[in-house]
């Protein structure tokens, strides 16, 4: 049954810790993150039977304690809790169960500051006795298991850490408007960049000048983080011929205007911002002359604020790590199982099961909604012949059956690694003795 339940694919194969007391957690990765696992430093208490009610409960003890988070963010503490509780009355069996690991997710493949995640289950089964050693036994699992990103650095380098490496290939992300993030090309600066440029260059230029009240660089546009630097010529940009004049008498004519907008014929801009910049500083200088002295220097600021110049291109991936950077992730799926087992009155018996899962929901503040083609379903059929003596032949096949972006595997280590698409058959022959 660990191929699919208690399992989302990818690396949440049934786990086992090695040896007791020496494991190296740092190199366990996304192995460690499944819920079919054998859990070393563990505690547990059974209740007794109470008129066929069996309540238990388990939790890690001293595992990871104080690990440092991935991100940064401070000390995180992983715990695993279970717990169960089992009704049985003759024939009938019936249990409902909880588990949560807290943290674990985030201490075993980083990118992300914390993690939770959560099973529920509900179980049954029913043995009905035919006679003459001939009983059928039939269950059933219906199962819901839930993983949390809590800060991740970004949603596809969490989705990749924990064993989704096809995530960012097929799985579209929604930026703040709601359209698909994806690549984008370089934009070429517009004709007002390329003025705000020179602007900023020309006021670098000549007012700058310590010796002459009124002619420095104000403190709050010197002081600004991010001025773009000068990358188009102040003159002779063969983009902008006609940004280099203005008015025949620059003052009179720019007069209200700044020079950013007035593209009239006349002398070159530099020319304009110096006539300008020498009438707004005389004695008797025009109140109109001083507010369009006041413009040019207050649209300058707003330029460098703005960082013209043109946007670079970037890629969809590029986007989408920094567009998602520090979201909560959830992802949750269902998944149910039935099997059975038939004696026969004799040493063979029957055993099978089928089990399905439904696509992932995936859940962020850029996310769209189920990633498709994430399900799959799983089958095993096996004859088990009892020989006299106590031991038991076994014959068995099974299979896995996955869409196209599924990844559940067999879940037995390494060598049942579900791969995207895969359909993964095993056949298995095996011998078991019992000693008295």
């Amino acid at each position: 049954h660990t191929s699919i339940m208690g399992s989302v694919g990818a690396n949440t194969i049934f786990y086992n810790t090695g040896e007791f007391g020496t494991f190296d957690y740092t190199t366990a990765g996304a192995y460690d993150t499944g819920f079919n696992r054998r859990q070393e430093n563990i505690i547990q208490y059974w209740s007794p039977d109470w008129n066929g009610f069996v309540f238990r409960f388990a939790w890690t003890a001293g595992n990871r304690d104080e690990t440092a988070a991935p991100t940064g963010g401070g000390d995180i503490d992983p715990v695993i809790r279970s717990s169960s509780l089992a009704y049985t009355n003759g024939p009938l069996w019936l249990a409902v169960t909880w588990q949560d690991h807290e943290d674990w997710t985030a201490a075993s493949v980083g990118e992300m500051n914390n993690s939770d995640a959560e099973s529920f289950r509900v179980a049954g089964r029913y043995i009905m006795d035919m006679g003459d050693g001939v009983s059928v036994q039939i269950s059933a699992m219906w199962e819901d298991l839930e993983y949390e990103f809590n800060g991740v650095t970004n949603v596809d380098a969490a989705m990749k850490a924990f064993g989704y490496g096809d995530f960012a290939d097929s799985y579209a992300l929604l930026n703040n408007a709601g359209s698909v993030i994806g690549a984008t090309g370089a934009i070429d600066p517009t004709d007002n960049e390329i003025k705000a440029q020179k602007t900023i260059g020309l006021i670098y230029e000549l007012f700058d000048d310590a010796e002459q009240t009124g002619m420095q660089i104000d403190s709050d546009v010197e002081g600004l983080t991010g001025v773009p630097a000068f990358v188009v010529a102040t003159v002779d940009n063969p983009h902008t011929a006609a940004d280099e004049t203005e008015a025949d008498d620059a003052v009179e004519s720019n007069a209200g205007v700044s020079v950013l907008d007035d593209t009239t014929d006349g002398n070159t801009l530099e020319t304009a911002v110096m006539a300008l910049q020498t009438a707004a500083m005389a004695d008797d200088a025009d109140d109109d002359v001083k507010l369009t002295y006041d413009r040019l220097v207050a649209a300058a600021k707003a330029a460098a604020v703005a960082a013209g110049g043109g946007t670079p291109a970037a890629t969809a991936a590029e986007n989408r790590a920094m567009m998602t950077a520090g979201q909560n992730v959830k992802i949750e799926r269902d998944a149910w199982m039935v099997s059975g087992k038939i004696k026969f009155g004799g040493p063979v018996d029957l055993r099978f099961s089928y089990m399905d899962a439904d696509d992932l929901e995936v859940s962020c503040a850029s996310c769209s909604g189920d990633w498709d083609e994430t399900a799959a379903d799983a089958w095993n059929v096996g004859l088990f012949y009892t020989m006299p003596g106590g031991t038991e032949l076994r014959l068995t096949y099974s299979e896995v059956d996955n869409d196209d972006n599924g990844s559940y595997g067999q879940g037995i280590s390494g060598t049942g690694l579900g791969t995207a698409g895969a359909e993964i058959e095993m056949f298995a022959v095996g011998i078991v003795h019992w000693f008295d």
